[in-house]
């Protein structure tokens, strides 16, 4: 029996997938044996090529959909019918394949190591950044507050000017009103008194007339 899997899922290169299935292929004797990493839309994806007897691949079949590495993130395992060549491995063949992948495994889980410190660092320098950003808002914030209550004060003192201007212009009206009623009073009184003075001249005139004394 010839058969083809494949497993996907967000990660599942990288994490010594197909070291894992190797060893299980190994332990199964399979007859053949091949596996290779792809992508499909987005998603990760592992291609197993397996061949052998009724049980071989029955037992295969179960630790594929059973067993993956604990890094491992999977969606889907499909399986399916297989014509096509599948390579024949030796156990020797495996087993050799196997540990240069556990190598290439080794080296991969550790510049992924490192990519995810690196990664851990950025996350904190931008979390710092973050920090400083919300600190610069609310210093803006703030600063916002005081320019309006800074603008109200301004225009409460404007309505306060404005009215003492009123006030000014009132005092001016109503001190030009009393010069003109001091004038208009001080030209009423000089025309009384001279009325009244020719009134007195005439009174002297007639008493002399009339042969009075006049004092």
């Amino acid at each position: 029996m010839k058969v083809r899997a494949l497993i996907r899922g967000q990660r599942v290169h990288g994490v010594g997938y197909r070291n894992h299935l190797f060893s299980e292929a190994d332990s199964l004797c399979m007859d053949g044996f091949s596996a290779r990493n792809l992508r499909e839309n987005g998603l990760q994806l592992v291609e197993v090529l397996f061949e052998g007897d009724d049980r071989q691949v029955s037992s295969f079949m179960a630790f594929i959909r059973s067993s993956w590495p604990k890094a491992a993130e999977v969606s889907e395992i499909s399986f399916e019918e297989y014509d096509g060549r599948v390579e024949k491995l030796t156990r020797f063949a495996i087993r050799f394949q196997a540990i240069q992948l556990s190598k290439g495994v080794e080296s991969i889980l550790r510049i992924e190591a490192k990519q995810d410190q690196m990664l851990e660092k950025q996350d904190r320098m931008l979390e710092k950044q973050d920090l400083m950003l919300e600190k610069q808002d609310r210093m803006l914030e703030k600063q916002d507050a005081m320019l309006e209550k800074q603008d109200r004060m301004l225009e409460k003192q404007d309505q306060m000017l404005g009215k003492q201007d009123l006030m000014l212009e009132k005092q001016d009206e109503t001190v030009e009103e009393l010069r003109g009623v001091r004038s208009d009073l001080k030209e009423h009184m000089e025309k009384r008194f001279a009325r009244i003075e020719g009134e007195i001249v005439e009174i002297k005139r007639a008493i002399r007339e009339l042969g009075g004394s006049c004092i």
